[in-house]
């Protein structure tokens, strides 16, 4: 309460005076600090409360998306259409026969995959025998036969389908790449290295010859 010192007594109480001011300042700003942070506590998160989260706003899944349906994707000309009335058997001049090989050359010992196709060209539609007894694919080199599917085949059953314009039907065999006669004899030896010849028949009407080689 009596400061002493070389300094005259009221320097030593401004000092005091200072001090204190600065003590209360400090108690002062501490109190509104705590204050403010109280009274403005409840409203913390208004933008959360008052619209949807971001993850909460709906997203359509994928699968909601409309797609389209397998059967829709198909070409309209591959659609089932209703079956033709025909007008009669297919003459041979209404029908085209073609034969074809799976390769042009083969080595010796393979086994070719020969394709006969038989296609209505005409305008109308019209009704064919094509079952295995009226089917046969033949194999020549030069004027010599080579090998025929009917050679170690027994007759079949009839096949009489209606073929719309333009429509085909095929029959396809494996050569096993050996020689064959009439009667189906045994042990019959393996084709050798050359040219040959495919030929597709039904009934009266045979394709052209559609050529390969044996190598």
């Amino acid at each position: 309460m009596h400061p002493t010192g070389p300094q005259p007594p009221g320097v030593y109480w401004l000092r005091r005076v200072v001090v204190l001011a600065v003590i209360l300042a400090l108690l002062l700003g501490v109190r509104w600090l705590l204050t403010s942070r109280g009274s403005s506590s409840p409203g913390a998160s208004p933008t959360t409360s008052g619209s949807p989260a971001a993850s909460e706003s709906p997203t359509p899944a994928a699968s909601s998306s409309p797609s389209v349906s397998p059967t829709k994707s198909a070409s309209p000309s591959k659609m089932p259409s209703a079956t033709p009335t025909p007008t009669g058997t297919c003459k041979d001049s209404q029908i085209t026969v073609t034969a074809s090989t799976d390769a042009a050359t083969y080595p010796v010992g393979a086994t070719p995959r020969l394709r006969m196709k038989i296609q209505n060209t005409s305008q109308t539609a019209c009704k064919r025998d094509i079952g295995a007894d009226k089917n046969e694919l033949i194999i020549t080199s030069g004027t010599a036969h080579v090998w025929s599917s009917d050679d170690c085949s027994a007759a079949g059953n009839a096949q009489i389908e209606t073929i719309a314009p333009g429509q085909s039907f095929s029959v396809a065999v494996t050569w096993l790449g050996h020689l064959s006669q009439k009667g189906c004899p045994a042990n019959q030896p393996a084709a050798v290295k050359g040219n040959y010849k495919l030929v597709g028949r039904n009934g009266t009407a045979a394709s052209s010859p559609a050529a390969f080689s044996l190598t």
